[in-house]
């Protein structure tokens, strides 16, 4: 019975390390998904001027999730938003569970969100331009942050597992 209650710690102390070093593979790809949601932004309001419902309604189709969670709830209130800054960054919050993005990845998304639909158009295009670019940034740490934590997280996991089932045995 020992053993049976080792083995549970540590396949559970090894399943936490992999699901942390989860979130750091899975950041890079998300902040590439937003950075394609920024783009499809711009292309809806300047080629085919799109309203931003109409612009919300298609990204939520076309993306991958989590990301297109957060444009289905914009949707979903879209009948009593009155702000759509403040709606922008509720949903943000409601959703960020879903991401795998650090809390400065969402203080830019939501400073993106104060300015979305308050510019004409090209202040909105340099905007957008911004966002992308600190996207970027955090884009490049998140890569250098998931090359070194990634296995550091697997290897934590299973030795900390390790370390209990000997401390208790």
């Amino acid at each position: 019975m020992e053993w049976f209650g080792a083995l549970i710690v540590l396949v559970a102390t090894t399943w936490v390390g992999f699901d942390i070093a989860a979130k750091f593979r899975k950041r890079p790809g998300q902040i590439r998904q937003w950075k394609s949601a920024l783009q499809m932004i711009e292309a809806e309001m300047v080629y085919s001027q799109s309203s931003l419902w109409e612009v919300c309604e298609k990204l939520s189709v076309i993306l991958p999730p989590p990301v297109c969670y957060f444009f289905s709830g914009l949707i979903k209130e879209k009948d009593t938003c009155t702000d759509f800054s403040a709606l922008w960054s509720s949903e943000l919050r409601k959703h960020w569970f879903w991401n795998a993005m650090s809390k400065s990845d969402l203080d830019i998304l939501i400073q993106f969100g104060t300015t979305i639909g308050q510019h004409d158009l090209t202040q909105q295009q340099k905007q957008i331009k911004l966002t992308t670019h600190h996207l970027d940034l955090q884009l490049n740490e998140a890569i250098e942050s998931s090359s070194k934590h990634e296995r550091l997280a697997r290897g934590v996991g299973v030795l900390s597992g390790l370390l209990v089932v000997l401390l208790l045995i």
